[in-house]
């Protein structure tokens, strides 16, 4: 008896011995040890914003991750390349997938975090832990407070920044990503009229011919003291910024060549000699006028106090912690909605749209719009056109994805060929291709999706080398001498062109209507022949290439957008207002998030003119927030 009660009291103590054994296992925060782990260096590769991101993932014998080598040289180099190591960096700190991605770049974020998956599966690693682990960020709040405060860090946000500093204003600026500058500081450059750069050369633009020819160009639904205030100060804001350490200088020659006898489209732009170092003079200046500066802080919320005044706003500090400035003017240049596809889509009402630039999510606008604003005029900043993204391999894919890519595919794609839309129908005079804006439009009227239609002469003729003059706008074509022919078939393979020995067979591939595209073939060839489009017009000399010679290609292409322009409703001081012109008290808006300069879809064929918005309306958004502050100490 007495042995029996032994014998179950070792098992009872030996049964909570395991019991806390296993409770000491459990409470491991690393992710949980495996036998298969097998120890290395392990690469993967995904698909990133600008093109690859490849990771070296060091994987130690019991599951953990002692360093993450990142390559993403194809990305923006201020944004996805500083965001690719910045999120590699914390993956290791926290020991998870589950990390947030870095603001401003989450097609890059999604890659690394695939990337790092894939090599983690590789070496044996339990994955579904690693993407399930909880990160807790325990990070600190804090109170501030300044005169203005400046949400986003883009042209707007800076030039914004910039006015409100020089009036001896307190003034914070923060920023969602690691990096200033924005859509901004990946454009080329400005549009102005009447400025000295100008003048050098003899040119006398008129501000007045430019407001109405803009106003025009807008039906008058655009905003007319807000458009004169912008283009009358256009000159003044280049000798501002010229005078913080910002280079211009004239094109001579436009890349879009529709615009060629136009000095008003080509003549006003004012190109950047270096963006990079331009952001930089002016945040050394910011610096010295005591502005701060604080990255990767997100937006989280606009305060109103209960009269409807606007006093501040709350942001997520980069630790986790909130961080919240009372402020007597705040300037939301949060840059738009383009990364929210889904609101592009429905507003754009199309599917098809590619987007390109630093789009952003919107989260300003919704703010705004939660305090009263009204939303005027926001759409998709159409601007050129791209061949079909690859959805195949990643190695066909990259190599024969599309318009701003390294293919010399990007010739056909650039020439005034013959364009028809989905169901086989042309639609267009080929030669809106010299116009990157009015490229865009047609592109879009097409449903943001067209086919260009070209027969093996044609691509034999591009081998040799087109005398077909190909437009240079944007990045330009890749003019490398290439077989197209057999270019055109690795496009098939990679599912962005598509081919058949006859009209028939070709209108089945790509979904066309046979009896449209036969018919519109049938028509285009005749014009071609007989040297004369009386459909829409086009030149002769793009009236070129018939489509009746061995097989037929289809390339498939799509409308792109960078981002989005307009927004909320504002007057020329760049006052949030209602549809009395009744102003939201302490609150102003500048650059994409700024109605009233556009009319909406279609972006009027003046080169530079978002550049120069968002920079003119941030300084005058700044200013006019100083004067406020100061009137309401």
């Amino acid at each position: 008896m007495i042995k029996d009660k032994k014998i179950r009291c070792l098992m009872v103590l030996l049964l909570v011995f395991l019991t806390i054994l296993s409770g000491c296992q459990n409470d491991n925060t690393e992710p949980a040890s495996n036998s298969s782990v097998k120890p290395g260096t392990y690469t993967a590769t995904e698909s990133g914003f600008g093109g690859d991101v490849t990771v070296n993932v060091t994987v130690e014998a019991d599951g953990s991750v002692s360093a993450i080598d990142v390559n993403a040289d194809n990305d923006t180099p201020t944004v996805g390349g500083a965001a690719a190591p910045k999120l590699a960096e914390n993956i290791v700190e926290a020991q998870s997938l589950n990390v947030d991605a870095v603001s401003g770049a989450s097609s890059t974020s999604k890659a690394v975090i695939a990337a790092v998956g894939t090599a983690l599966a590789q070496a044996g690693v339990d994955v579904e832990a690693w993407k399930t682990k909880e990160v807790v960020k325990d990070g600190t709040d804090e109170d501030v407070t300044v005169d203005v405060v400046v949400v986003g860090a883009g042209g707007s946000g800076t030039g914004a920044a910039l006015a409100a500093a020089e009036t001896g204003a307190s003034v914070m600026i923060i920023e969602k990503t690691a990096a200033v500058g924005g859509n901004t500081k990946l454009s080329s450059g400005f549009f102005a009229v009447n400025s000295d750069l100008q003048k050098a050369e003899g040119l006398n633009l008129s501000v007045d011919e430019a407001v109405n020819r803009l106003l025009e160009f807008n039906h008058y639904l655009s905003n007319g003291p807000l458009t004169r205030a912008i283009v009358g100060n256009s000159a003044d804001t280049i000798k501002w910024l010229e005078g913080y350490g910002v280079e211009f200088y004239l094109q001579q020659e436009t890349t879009q060549f529709a615009h060629e006898d136009d000095v008003y489209k080509y003549k006003s732009y004012h190109k950047y000699k270096d963006t990079t170092a331009a952001f930089e003079n002016i945040y050394k200046h910011l610096d010295e006028m005591g502005a701060d500066l604080r990255l990767n802080t997100s937006l989280k919320s606009i305060i109103q106090s209960k009269d409807g005044t606007v006093t501040g706003i709350t942001a997520t500090k980069e630790d986790g912690g909130t961080l919240t400035v009372n402020a007597k003017a705040t300037i939301i240049c949060t840059g738009g909605f383009g990364a929210n596809t889904e609101k592009v889509s429905n507003v754009m009402n199309s599917a098809y749209l590619n987007s390109l630039g630093m789009p952003n999510n919107g989260e300003g606008l919704e703010m705004m719009e939660g305090l009263g604003a009204i939303t005027w005029d926001a759409t998709a900043l159409l601007h050129a056109a791209q061949l079909a993204e690859s959805t195949v391999a990643q190695s066909s894919g990259s190599e024969h994805m599309a318009g701003f890519s390294s293919s010399s595919l990007t010739q056909l794609l650039m020439s005034p060929l013959l364009w028809v839309d989905a169901s086989g129908s042309r639609f267009v005079n080929e030669d809106v291709v010299y116009d990157t804006a009015y490229w865009a439009n047609a592109a879009y009227a097409a449903g943001g999706k067209y086919y260009i239609v070209v027969d093996t002469a044609t691509l034999k003729d591009y081998t040799a080398g087109t005398s077909m003059r190909i437009s240079k706008a944007g990045p330009g074509a890749n003019m490398e001498a290439e077989d197209f022919a057999a270019l055109a078939d690795q496009a098939v393979a990679s599912g962005t062109a598509f081919k058949g020995s006859t009209i028939a067979e070709l209108a089945e591939a790509s979904g066309m209507d046979a009896k449209d595209l036969e018919a519109n073939v049938s028509r285009y060839n005749q014009m071609v022949n007989n040297q004369k489009d009386t459909d829409y017009n086009k030149s002769n000399a793009s009236l070129k290439y018939t489509v009746e010679s061995g097989d037929l290609y289809a390339f498939d292409c799509r409308a792109v957008n960078l981002g989005t322009i307009g927004g909320v409703k504002v007057d020329e001081k760049l006052e949030v207002i209602d549809n009395d012109y009744n102003p939201i008290k302490g609150l102003y808006t500048a650059g994409t998030n700024a109605g009233g300069y556009y009319e909406g879809q279609g972006y009027p064929p003046y080169e530079g003119l978002a550049s120069g918005f968002a920079w003119t309306s941030g300084r005058i958004a700044g200013e006019s927030a100083a004067t406020y502050a100061a009137s309401s100490k």
